[in-house]
C-alpha cells in the first residue's frame, strides 16, 4: 500500500511539474545552472516507507521518478529506523537503513535524517560517505519528549558530516521573520554558518509559518544581514544546500 501510494504521488508530482513548465533537476550542473527567473524542482520523498524493505525500489525511484532527496523516516518507525515522536523499536538506524544510505551515496541521492532519533542520526553519520541533511527542525537547550526539535549534540552530529540543518519557521517558536532569523543565527552559533539553512516545510506545518511564502525571502535576507555578511547570508538562503547536493548527487 505504501509503495502504491508513493508511486501515485510521484506521478502526480511529475504531472504538476510538467503543467507548470518547471525543469526537474537531476544533476549538480543543472542546479548550478538554475535561475530564479525560471524555477526548477528537485524530486524528494519525505519518508522511505515506499521501499517496504526492498532496496531495488530505491534504484527504480532514482531512475523513473528522478528522486534526488530522500528522508529516511517520517510518521512511523519504518524499515529504516526510529522516529522522534514514537517509542524507539530499532535502537536508531536499522541494517536496512544503513543499506539505504550507502545506496543513496552510490546513486547520487541526498540523505535526509529529519524526524529520526538522535541514535539514528549518530549511526547514519557513521555510515554515510556524503553530507547529511536534517531538513526541518530547530534548536532546544534541554531534552523534551516527543519533539522534532533537537539538542546541540544532535545538531553537531549532522554538521560533522559536512551537512546542513534546516530551521523550521513555526510561529510558536519564531513568531515573525526577525525571530526566525534569530533562530537561524542561534543554530549557526552551535554548528557554524556553513551548516544552517531554511527548513520551511511548506504545507507540512501544524499551524502558521513565520515565512508563509517565498516572496517573503527579501525580508528574511534583510533580517539575516543584521547578523551575517552577504556571503554568509547567501549560504543560509541556499548555498549550503547546494554544496550538499553537489557533494551527494554529482
Amino acid at each position: 500500500e505504501l509503495h502504491g501510494f508513493t508511486e501515485r504521488a510521484f506521478q502526480a508530482l511529475h504531472r504538476l511539474v510538467a503543467s507548470q513548465g518547471l525543469p526537474i533537476i537531476r544533476t549538480a550542473a543543472e542546479l548550478r545552472a538554475a535561475r530564479s527567473g525560471r524555477p526548477s524542482a528537485i524530486v524528494a520523498s519525505e519518508g522511505a516507507d515506499f521501499l517496504e524493505g526492498r532496496i531495488e525500489r530505491l534504484d527504480q525511484a532514482h531512475q523513473r521518478w528522478a528522486l534526488r532527496h530522500l528522508q529516511l523516516t517520517h510518521y512511523r518507525p519504518n524499515e529504516c529506523g526510529d522516529i522522534q515522536t514514537e517509542p524507539g523499536v530499532h535502537g536508531g538506524l536499522t541494517a536496512f537503513g544503513a543499506e539505504v544510505i550507502r545506496r543513496c551515496n552510490q546513486l547520487g541521492i541526498v540523505v535526509d535524517i529529519a524526524h529520526g532519533t538522535y541514535e539514528l542520526v549518530k549511526k547514519a553519520a557513521a555510515v554515510t560517505a556524503r553530507p547529511l541533511v536534517l531538513s526541518h527542525t530547530s534548536l532546544i537547550e534541554r531534552p523534551q519528549a516527543w519533539t522534532r526539535r533537537i539538542l546541540p549534540d544532535h545538531a553537531r552530529a549532522v554538521a560533522a558530516t559536512g551537512g546542513v540543518i534546516g530551521i523550521w519557521p513555526v510561529t510558536a517558536y519564531f513568531p515573525n521573520v526577525v525571530a526566525y532569523a534569530e533562530g537561524l543565527a542561534r543554530m549557526a552559533e552551535v554548528v557554524g554558518v556553513n551548516h544552517v539553512g531554511l527548513g520551511t516545510d511548506h504545507l507540512g506545518l501544524v499551524g502558521a509559518s513565520a515565512l508563509p511564502d517565498y516572496t517573503d525571502l527579501p525580508q528574511l535576507a534583510a533580517a539575516l544581514r543584521t547578523k551575517f555578511n552577504a556571503e554568509e547570508t547567501a549560504k543560509i538562503l541556499g548555498g549550503n544546500y547546494r554544496r550538499v547536493f553537489e557533494a551527494s548527487v554529482g
